[in-house]
């Protein structure tokens, strides 16, 4: 009984894997009757399927030999009872539902709207939104689909977020010149805006300013215009917005008159787990001087850097000329009501003044 029992099984194994097919510049349509016949199976197909094959293979199954015809064309079997469908993985084909199928993936580290915009063009034919934005529906076929699968696990990736501490700090250039540092003799100069008082770059400067900038700054000499610690992933912005004054004379009394300064610095890029690569932009809003009266300016630059975590960089980021007022006279005289102001006097000195960008990054670890 064991002796027929072994041959029975070798029998079915032997028919399973005895299909042949050969074909040369065949219509698929012609190839899959054929096919039919010569296996006694039904094999019906989408109307919309067309194309010529060649292909030679023996001592197969069934199933893989479909898979040899319908590969070059990129068409799809499925079983339907004993019934074999080959149809077209167009999902605008009616006749698309009989061979796919749902599949509901969750996502970890990224949105649909994430993943839609990274996945290859032709496989977000097949991918769908979901109330919950952190799913996304598959409706393909099964081979299709695992290769979504196996394509979306490659991309739903922790996201790399940096933390980037940012200074706008405002420096006399004078103070500059005692260290030896000169604003102007920086290589690769990129200043776009230059209307003789105002100057804007976005320049990296060659030199380590941490034992300068510390010493300044605790000695009032630097004034740190604004400061912050900015979470950045890749493809998304950050800016922070720093303020001061530029002073000027007018007139022939010599009349002192402020006005501000805003500079805006926005900061994106991609990050990665070991550096990252900032596009840095700023924006001046000030006013330049027109004998008496003063006119609203506006300037932008852009610059790439490619910054390693830990590292403090120092960037140039404005040159502008500004009048400062010192008040001064007879002590004691200049103070009396009324008469005082006869014993008053008021010097003005133009000075440069720079204003320093300072970015330190670091790796925060985790997802915004």
């Amino acid at each position: 009984m064991k002796k027929y029992l072994v041959i029975l099984i070798i029998s079915l194994i032997t028919f399973a894997f005895s299909v042949d097919i050969y074909f040369y510049q065949t219509d698929i349509r012609d190839a899959l009757n054929q096919l039919g016949m010569q296996e006694g199976v039904s094999i019906i197909y989408d109307p919309l399927i067309s194309g010529f094959i060649s292909v030679e293979a023996y001592n197969i199954t069934l199933e893989k030999a479909l898979d040899l015809m319908l590969l070059p064309l990129g068409y799809y079997w499925t079983k339907i009872d004993n019934v074999y469908f080959v149809g077209t993985a167009n999902p605008d084909s009616p006749n698309f539902a009989l061979i796919s199928k749902k599949y509901l993936l969750n996502l970890r580290f990224i949105t649909f709207d994430d993943l839609y915009n990274a996945l290859p063009k032709i496989m977000t034919n097949y991918i769908y939104k979901t109330p919950n934005k952190n799913q996304v529906l598959i409706y393909a076929p099964a081979k299709i689909a695992s290769q979504i699968a196996e394509t979306i696990t490659l991309i739903d990736k922790q996201i790399p977020v940096a933390e980037i501490q940012v200074k706008i700090i405002e420096i006399d250039e004078s103070d500059f010149k005692k260290f030896g540092v000169s604003w102007n003799n920086e290589e690769n100069n990129t200043t776009s805006y230059n209307n003789g008082n105002l100057q804007l770059s976005l320049n990296p400067l060659n030199v380590n300013f941490n034992i300068i900038m510390d010493t300044l700054i605790s000695s009032g000499n630097a004034k740190v215009l604004a400061e912050g610690t900015l979470k950045l992933k890749s493809n998304s912005t950050s800016q922070i917005t720093g303020y001061t004054t530029v002073g000027f004379t007018i007139g022939k009394d010599n009349t002192y008159v402020e006005k501000k300064i805003n500079t805006q610095i926005i900061i994106s890029g991609h990050v990665f787990t070991d550096h990252a690569n900032l596009t840095l932009k700023s924006i001046v809003e000030s006013f330049i001087q027109n004998s008496s009266t003063f006119t609203p300016v506006g300037a932008s630059v852009e610059t790439n850097l490619d910054i390693k975590y830990e590292q403090p960089y120092y960037i140039a980021g404005l040159s502008f000329d500004s009048v400062t007022k010192q008040d001064g006279g007879i002590p004691g005289l200049k103070d009396i009501p009324i008469i005082g102001n006869l014993f008053k006097n008021s010097t003005y000195t133009s000075r440069k003044k720079n204003i320093v960008i300072f970015i330190k990054a670091r790796l925060a670890g985790e997802d915004l």
